[in-house]
């Protein structure tokens, strides 16, 4: 990964830190995007003192704030004229529903819209280092998306069933993107790390929601390494077994039960609909 440039989002704890030390090891530059700073920098430190990358550094992200994505860019952008790898793994699991400043349920705003919105402000620098690539980390807990109730306006809101149907948009957007950006030399995957039941993502769980991810732990958890290995290689591997756009777990490429090309253009045109009126008129639309 020598003179690669790579992105991690939610890079300050759990299997993106593991996910951007491992890629320090193997010698690229590495980009924390993160939205608490303190975190991102003492896990800078951490990765910098056992590596002994110096090229490591961290960068504000606040994937529901549309400002933040915008600024964020334009500093890469002034900082490079490339990019390897985007690995968009960032993500949020919250108790109550909350409407972001797109008019969005809060969970997909972060998971989805916000990642979407990022990847589409970096495409020139995807471009300009393909062959490149882009992972998307989502999830075998997925399921139960309604393209048009994305916002539990007709169903009540769960706060399961909005992680959940946040990572099944993260598998059918993928698909999607590896269609629209194929002729551009950019591949594009999605994966499952697994549960892993030490991350942050749970922290807002109740009691008895804490007692059952013990228990489920003991019968399918996986430690952050083990989280974070098929990130680092779908990142890293010369060549990867497996198609364009395909869902991966453990190394290996899963059949995925949401493979719908006509709903995975409807996601994205929904999607699109969201972002329209933030976007700037600079950003080039995929066709």
């Amino acid at each position: 990964m020598k003179d690669k440039v790579v992105i991690i989002t939610g890079a300050n704890k759990g299997i993106g830190k593991e996910a951007a030390k491992q890629l320090a090891k193997l010698g690229a530059k590495v980009y924390m995007a993160c939205r608490s700073l303190d975190s991102a920098n003492q896990a800078r430190e951490e990765i910098v003192k056992e590596t002994g990358n110096q090229n490591v550094f961290v960068k504000h992200l606040d994937l529901a704030s549309v400002d933040s994505i915008k600024n964020f860019a334009n500093e890469f952008r002034q900082t490079e004229n490339k990019l390897d790898v985007l690995i968009n793994n960032a993500g949020l699991w919250t108790k109550s529903k909350q409407i972001s400043e797109l008019g969005v349920e809060m969970t997909f705003a972060v998971n989805v819209l916000g990642h979407q919105l990022l990847t589409e402000l970096l495409l020139d620098e995807l471009k300009n280092a393909a062959p490149s690539r882009i992972i998307n980390v989502a999830s075998h807990y997925a399921g139960g998306l309604e393209i048009d109730d994305i916002n539990f306006e007709r169903r009540k809101f769960n706060e399961t069933l909005a992680y959940k149907q946040t990572k099944q948009a993260n598998r059918m957007l993928t698909r999607e993107w590896a269609r629209r950006l194929e002729k551009d030399n950019i591949s594009i995957y999605s994966l499952t790390p697994g549960f892993v039941p030490t991350t942050e993502l749970f922290r807002e769980q109740n009691a008895i929601g804490k007692f059952l991810l013990k228990v489920f732990a003991l019968i399918e958890g996986r430690t952050i390494e083990e989280g974070a290995d098929t990130i680092v290689w779908l990142a890293s591997a010369e060549k990867i077994d497996g198609s364009n756009g395909g869902f991966f777990n453990q190394r290996k490429e899963e059949k995925c039960k949401f493979n719908n090309p006509e709903e995975e253009r409807r996601l994205w045109e929904k999607c699109e609909e969201f972002l329209s009126a933030v976007k700037e008129k600079s950003v080039e639309m995929i066709k």
